[in-house]
């Protein structure tokens, strides 16, 4: 091959390689102000209950039910600790396009700061019924922050397995953070926020104090295989804000697939395309197959992780 030719195909490499770092440094900049944003709307959607109250109202579950519309195939979402259904609109929407024929619907647990077993119990009932009012042909799970500890308990513990065909965890702890330690602080602040917003439930905490990395529940979970036949994915950051460190949001089995999003937030794996367009190659592509997400333009790298415990594919993204 001509030496001119060769020089002319590493100047293509170079600058494709610079082009893709240049993007991703500007998203990176971008996301730390989409990362306040969303906060900021969640804390008004479902803390001081703005959107929950004046957009959706209080009964979620029959306003969503009217739009079933036959889908075949359904998607739960669980939210997080500081989050309510509002947060997932985004998603549902793109979920419920025409082109993947895929119905999404929130969980609704409350409040927010219970019991993680409980919430579980409380969303194994509901998706029961959804699914004796549907029959659907396939059912996926899709679980954010707190939500996916919620949609763990379900599967591991109540039954859940039964159902589904994927699972998919965003921004999870499944290892606990650090950053729950601070629930204490949280506990003080919205005790006096309830004084100028009577909406605001009594916080009790108990499941920020479950996701610190020391709790029996963490452990109880990590202690508990996975049950057969379904396609675990877990989607998280590297530069997440909230769970520390962020290693801690890898699902260490051998059956998971990890996926490290290297330049958005916490919040951001509901609103982000990067992330969206993830979620939907998950759900609809066989990732039984290992190697059915190598071709995505988005991998930067496949890793296999081996500890004393377990190993497991970890893919890394921009």
């Amino acid at each position: 091959m001509p030496s001119s030719l060769l020089t002319f195909r590493s100047k293509i490499n170079k600058n494709d390689k610079s082009n893709k770092s240049t993007f991703a440094n500007i998203r990176l900049l971008a996301s730390g102000y989409a990362e306040l944003y969303y906060i900021f709307q969640n804390f008004m959607d479902h803390i001081i209950d703005f959107g929950e109250s004046n957009i959706l109202g209080q009964k979620y579950l029959p306003a969503r039910m009217k739009e079933y519309k036959g889908q075949k195939k359904i998607a739960f979402i669980y939210h997080g600790y500081f989050q309510g259904t509002v947060g997932n609109e985004r998603l549902e929407r793109v979920l419920e396009s025409e082109l993947f024929n895929i119905f999404a619907i929130s969980g609704t647990y409350q409040p927010y700061s219970q019991d993680i077993r409980k919430s579980a119990e409380y969303e194994m009932k509901i998706l029961e019924w959804v699914i004796k009012n549907t029959n659907p042909e396939e059912v996926y799970l899709i679980g954010h922050s707190q939500g996916g500890l919620v949609l763990r308990y379900m599967v591991q513990f109540l039954g859940a397995h039964q159902y589904i065909k994927k699972a998919i965890f965003l921004s999870t702890p499944h290892k606990g953070t650090r950053f729950a330690y601070a629930s204490d602080v949280n506990k003080v602040f919205l005790e006096s926020l309830r004084k100028l917003f009577r909406k605001i439930p009594k916080i009790e905490g108990e499941s920020a104090r479950q996701m610190r990395p020391d709790s029996d529940f963490i452990k109880e979970l990590n202690s508990a295989n996975l049950p057969a036949g379904i396609d675990y994915t877990s989607i998280y950051t590297y530069i997440d804000p909230v769970i520390f460190p962020s290693s801690n949001a890898r699902l260490p089995y051998r059956e998971a697939n990890n996926i490290m999003l290297r330049k958005i937030g916490h919040m951001q794996t509901l609103y982000d395309f990067q992330a969206i367009e993830l979620i939907l190659k998950t759900l609809l592509l066989d990732f039984g197959k290992k190697d059915n997400f190598i071709h995505s333009s988005q991998l930067v790298e496949k890793r296999y992780i081996k500890t004393q415990k377990t190993e497991f594919n970890e893919f890394v993204t921009y």
